[in-house]
């Protein structure tokens, strides 16, 4: 048989430009004189690399045929063989300006890093051979970049446009196109791939993408699962005390981000605190701690069991995460809160009742009154709200003092919403939430960005089912109050998801009310010269006469509402009782 039937023909290996030689990527030809890696990533398409000769040595040819095909693929490896890197995203000038950037904004309230050990390995450019360091990367600078273009950076230092040089969906697409090669559910699933969904998640909020958002945060629950995490005792028993302080932190901020997601756009409580064996994190700066020890006497996890309830008005003022626990703390009280919510069935008797009895409950005001108590007792770093000092380490105090603020005021208005009140009483807690927000500068209110601002959808709530109802002139007086109100704070915000916008359309709606009210007067004024502008007159005449607002009026703008209002749905049975929670 002729020796070209014996083996395939070989074809000759085309030459890799400098680009994707030295990141040892595939060179494929593009639309050009660039290959396509190069036009990707914008890089000159060069062969200015000394060309080495094709072929095996003379010894190789002497050697017997049956090993001549390995010793050919031996002597020109092919990429997959070699060491694994990462693809050219941006420079690494920009990502660890981003990371930089993260822990100044984002880190505060989801703390995922310990940030000596993170840093040391960003600015040794680890994630460009890490395969699964590389796309929880990719996810920061992600999520940093979108809190970029929506102007939460309050650092006159940082370079915005270098910050912006890569956009954030192109970080995005990076992160998520690795993300499915770490998911192995053959192996325990490592750190970095449980923070890479949960990056994505809060991205995912950050583009206003709702259902991106619940698929990555469904894939964390699904991993957590399949792994047992909600326990301690089933976590790598190899794993250090930094490795240990992350993933404590890690599990307790997606604790809060899925009960607060379950509040905002009315889902399901997949993970229940009551069957959670996880402790608190260590009350510890990340400098006073590493693998080898810690540096300051460690009172807590002991003083911080997996119950709240043992250090409930002992709140320290060592750290920034005692605060950041005690947000923890109010995110348990609010899952029994929308727990009790929606269990509008609890009234009527069913076979559970009888199985298991009556349980034992408290009013929803006794605790609300419990909350605001335990409030009033906090340092007052957790209380206060002194402007951004560009120094870390001091704004973090802040950005706690505004989270406990936001998330305190959001378990107010869902106690509210489940003990009930009148037209008044939700005028009043209205109004104190949107004091609230606006006690707080805009500079926090900005770089924590879509999580925190979504809490005002609560407000859009309250207000939806007060102008629901007939009103009389002073109710609408106080209406007319928080809505102008609300619009001064969105309009303060104007950060880059329409708050300018809804600011005006608040006012517009104000004004159209205000014309509505007017027109009414002259109908309704007993004496024909009396004037559309004499409100004293008719106010006197008619202060508590209920007028029912027309619903063109109100549809329109929370049909338009830039946040979600599911809460909606809590306030359409308002009631002035004071019904049990169950807890």
């Amino acid at each position: 048989m002729p020796s070209s039937e014996q083996r395939p023909k070989s074809r000759r290996i085309t030459r890799a430009c400098d680009y994707c030689h030295k990141r040892s990527i595939r060179c494929t030809s593009g639309n050009g004189s660039r290959c396509q890696s190069c036009i990707d990533f914008d890089q000159p398409c060069t062969y200015n690399r000394a060309a080495k000769r094709r072929g095996v040595t003379p010894r190789a040819r002497v050697a017997s045929p049956s090993f001549s095909r390995p010793l050919s693929v031996n002597a020109h490896p092919n990429p997959s063989s070699q060491s694994w890197r990462a693809p050219m995203i941006a420079t690494q000038a920009v990502v660890m300006s981003l990371v930089e950037v993260y822990f100044e904004i984002v880190y505060p309230i989801f703390p995922l890093f310990h940030r000596p050990t993170y840093i040391r390995k960003i600015s040794r450019g680890d994630y460009t051979t890490d395969k699964t360091l590389f796309p929880v990367t990719m996810a920061v600078c992600a999520l940093v970049s979108a809190r970029v273009r929506d102007q939460a950076i309050f650092n006159p230092s940082w370079d915005v446009e270098e910050l912006s040089q890569t956009p954030s969906e192109t970080f995005y697409d990076a992160a998520v196109q690795y993300c499915a090669s770490c998911e192995d559910s053959k192996q325990t699933h490592s750190l970095d791939t449980l923070r890479l969904c949960a990056l994505l998640a809060l991205t995912a909020i950050q583009y206003g993408n709702i259902r991106e958002m619940q698929l990555f945060l469904g894939k964390y629950h699904t991993l957590v699962a399949m792994d047992g995490l909600h326990d301690e005792t089933n976590w790598p028993k190899d794993i250090g005390i930094v490795e240990t302080e992350e993933r404590r932190r890690l599990f307790w901020s997606m604790y809060t981000l899925e009960v607060y997601s379950s509040i905002i756009w009315n889902g399901i409580t997949r993970c229940r605190e009551q069957q959670v064996n996880v402790t608190y994190t260590t009350e510890l700066d990340d400098e006073h701690f590493s693998d080898m020890g810690y540096n300051q006497p460690v009172l807590s996890p002991v003083d911080i069991g997996p119950s709240p309830g043992g250090r409930w008005g002992n709140v320290r003022n060592s750290s920034w995460l005692c605060g950041w626990n005690f947000t923890t703390d109010l995110y348990r009280v609010l899952e029994h809160v929308i727990a009790n919510l929606r269990d509008r069935r609890r009234q009527k008797r069913t076979f559970l009742s009888g199985v298991f009895g009556d349980r034992p409950i408290i009013s929803a005001s006794a605790v609300r009154d419990s909350v605001m108590t335990l409030y009033g007792n906090l340092p007052a770093c957790f209380k206060e709200f002194p402007e951004v000092t560009c120094d870390p380490s001091s704004d973090r105090y802040g950005f706690q003092a505004a989270n406990i603020t936001a998330t305190v005021q959001l378990l107010r208005m869902m106690l509210f919403a489940s003990g009930g009140g009148t037209i008044e009483e939700r005028c009043k807690i209205a109004s104190e939430v949107v004091d609230a927000f606006t006690r707080i500068p805009v500079a926090y209110l900005r770089a924590i960005s879509s999580p925190l601002l979504h809490h005002l959808a609560g407000i859009g709530a309250i207000l939806g089912s007060v102008l629901e109802e007939p009103l009389g002139d002073i109710a609408y007086q106080q209406v007319r109050v928080v809505l102008l109100s609300l619009a001064q704070l969105l309009e303060n915000l104007d950060h880059g998801i329409h708050s300018a916008i809804s600011a005006q359309r608040l006012r517009d709606l104000v004004a159209q009310i205000d014309g509505y009210w007017d027109q009414l007067h002259i109908r309704r004024a007993p004496d024909s010269q009396v004037q559309a502008t004499d409100q004293d007159y008719y106010a006197s005449q008619h202060s508590d006469a209920p007028r029912t607002i027309p619903s063109r009026l109100t549809t329109s703008f929370f049909d338009d509402w830039p946040w979600n209002l599911d809460l909606m749905q809590v306030a359409e049975n308002w009631s002035s009782t004071d019904l049990p929670l169950d807890v």
